[in-house]
């Protein structure tokens, strides 16, 4: 027998070599770096809708939700102040505040048609053919987007003063909705017409500012 030997079971040696194993792998891990994230993928997205038609079928009804929303309507009994009341017609409203927000973002996808190939300008002489539309969107293509961007913001805020139950503020909003449309409307649909200006007398708001100047030049920078 020899005193002081220390004999190892195979049991044993496996054990070890297993957890020496383990810890050596355990520290290969810690010091490796994390996988880059994968690149995103612009999605591959299908503009089937001309925006004729988002302006007909999304945009302009939306819209309407909001301007009928808060009115004053004057009838041979006197006037009558509409105004959302309930729970109910705040929702109705917001759903139309939703919808008119991301229109914007429709607009704002390329290559979606401005109208199909056999339509034509609903008001000759006055409203440009589409094909001159789609080239002034196409020479400013910035500007376009620019101009999304600003009735998205616009949009947003109505939401904002919905949720706040503000009629007032829808209003006024309101307003402004229309300001920016017909910006865009003047700038590519019938950039030709004159705006006969207001008189001299009349109230000066932001409205009729609106309507006078445009307040996003072409070529405009969007603004971050």
């Amino acid at each position: 027998m020899q005193i002081g030997s220390m004999r190892t079971t195979p049991l044993l040696g496996a054990g070890l070599a297993a957890l020496t194993a383990f810890l050596i792998t355990v520290g290969a891990c810690q010091g490796r770096a994390p996988a880059p994230a994968p690149t995103p993928v612009q999605p591959d997205f299908q503009p089937t809708a001309t925006v004729r038609e988002l302006m007909h079928s999304v945009i302009d009804p939306s819209a309407d939700v909001v301007w009928l929303s808060v009115q004053t309507q004057v009838t041979d009994e006197g006037s009558v102040e509409i105004r959302p009341r309930t729970d109910e017609a705040w929702a109705s409203v917001r759903r139309g505040a939703i919808i008119l927000l991301e229109s914007a973002n429709l607009l704002m996808i390329p290559g979606r048609p401005v109208a199909h190939p056999d339509e034509k300008s609903v008001a000759p002489g006055v409203e440009l053919e589409p094909d001159e539309i789609a080239v002034l969107i196409a020479e400013d293509r910035n500007a376009w987007n620019a101009r999304a961007i600003v009735l998205h913001e616009v949009a947003a805020s109505v939401i904002e003063a919905i949720d706040a139950k503000d009629a007032d503020k829808v209003f006024n909003l309101g307003e402004e909705i229309e300001a920016v449309c017909e910006s865009c409307h003047r700038q590519y649909w019938y950039p030709g017409e004159v705006i006969p200006t207001f008189p001299a007398d009349a109230p000066v708001g932001q409205y009729r500012e609106g309507l006078q100047s445009d307040p996003l030049p072409r070529g405009a920078p969007i603004s971050n």
